[in-house]
């Protein structure tokens, strides 16, 4: 199980004609349960532009941390985005929510919508109200129920993504379930605390729990995991407008987790493991992708040097490609980490690829390149790669993805 194994949840998957393949592409998540015990949170995009649906989950956070009750359920949708749509995009993400709430017999802005597909094109605000009887009466729990919500949310995905962790917190058995999509224009960066923002991507993931805690405890937690899991990897490094994270607790189990507790960190380490899981699943359904990368970077100032020097790497066309023929490209790393915009000696920096050192105090290891290690390296399905860039206490890790003609092939057609 999944999104409904927490205590106080249903969902459900359906098909209201948003998508060309005739697929399922609506979804529901319902919270059921007192509002007291409850509790919401959410990160979206950092994107200056953004789709109708995250102007309104903005304005509900907000809320949520001035003391609003919990958000009550989540309607996602696939086939469209509802981005470039002005101010009327805006009234049909809220015509949808609020026809969700009546449904279920909840409050005006009680349910938070979400949204992706192809941007620019209006939301087919008649034909998700008439397929609303049919989801909302199949809201159940249990795997047929997980799997239909994953299913629905799915865009170029060749897999549904889901999660499930279980841990026990002051004598009771927490747990939290997730479901997420993303396959293509994936390298998010999540508004998730207060340094410049960058681009987002379309990426996006709902966690439930039954833990007890506040709007800005699981506000903070949840901010916290998605900067060192979502907003730590990349397929292609292509800004969307899209990104959500959305977390829904209904405090149905166990005692309330107070701010500052060991408890309340137990729980956030979960969340992040949880999230880092999730991540990964995006990065391995990548579009095209045969394989994957992991690029940690040590030494450098700081831990955002780290990052940008490890995101680097990781976008790189050519990084990508020789990730893809198996090459242990040396040079193509080292440079690409020379390009981050961020300072360090290369007289300093060593390489390693897998167990085997490659580039050591700005010198290519010529004999390494004979290693029968480092072909087994290269040819595994997850490639290690280690960047010592100083002597600083700074490391991050980012995971990307080969760059195949297969990935050239589904975005050349994909609104086509």
């Amino acid at each position: 199980m999944s999104i409904t194994q927490p205590l106080g949840f249903r969902a459900a998957g359906a098909t209201a004609g948003l998508k060309p393949s005739g697929k399922s592409d609506l979804a529901l998540i319902v919270r059921d349960g007192p509002d007291d015990l409850a509790a919401s949170a959410a990160v979206f995009t950092a994107n200056a532009v953004v789709g109708a649906p995250v102007v309104v989950g903005r304005r509900l956070r907000a809320a949520w941390l001035a003391g609003r009750p919990a958000a009550r359920a989540v309607l996602v949708n696939a086939g469209n985005s509802n981005a470039a749509t002005g101010a009327a995009g805006i009234r049909d993400a809220e015509a949808c929510a609020d026809a969700v709430a009546q449904r279920i017999g909840a409050p005006p802005g009680s349910v938070i919508p979400s949204s992706t597909g192809i941007i620019g094109r209006p939301l087919p605000v008649d034909r998700i109200r008439a397929a609303l009887p049919a989801l909302a009466g199949a809201l159940t729990r249990g795997p047929d129920a997980d799997a239909a919500a994953a299913q629905a949310i799915m865009t170029t995905d060749l897999v549904p993504k889901s999660a499930s962790r279980q841990v026990t917190l002051g004598g009771a058995r927490i747990s939290l379930g997730a479901i997420a999509k993303g396959s293509g224009m994936i390298a998010p960066r999540l508004q998730c605390d207060a340094r410049p923002p960058a681009p987002s991507a379309t990426m996006l993931a709902f966690i439930t729990t039954d833990a007890r805690l506040s709007n800005p405890d699981l506000h903070a937690a949840l901010a916290r995991a998605a900067a060192r899991s979502f907003n730590r990897i990349s397929v292609d490094n292509h800004p969307s407008c899209s990104d959500t994270v959305i977390c829904l607790a209904s405090g149905q189990a166990g005692p309330r987790l107070a701010a500052g507790s060991a408890e309340l960190a137990a729980f956030e380490a979960v969340l992040a493991d949880l999230c880092r899981d999730l991540s990964e699943q995006i990065v391995a359904d990548g579009e095209g992708a045969t394989r994957v990368f992991r690029v940690l970077v040590r030494g450098a100032d700081d831990e955002l040097s780290a990052e940008r020097i490890a995101r680097e790497v990781v976008n790189s066309p050519l990084v990508k490609c020789a990730i893809h023929g198996r090459d242990a490209n040396w040079g193509r790393i080292v440079t690409a980490a020379g390009n981050a915009g961020i300072s360090f000696n290369p007289d300093l920096a060593s390489l390693r690829i897998g167990p085997v050192e490659v580039y050591r105090q700005g010198l290519p290891i010529v004999e390494a390149l004979g290693d029968p290690r480092l072909a087994q390296a290269m040819n595994a399905p997850r490639v290690e790669c280690a960047l010592t860039v100083g002597r600083g206490p700074g490391e991050a890790w980012m995971l990307g993805c080969d760059l195949s003609a297969r990935y050239v092939s589904i975005n050349a057609d994909y609104t086509t």
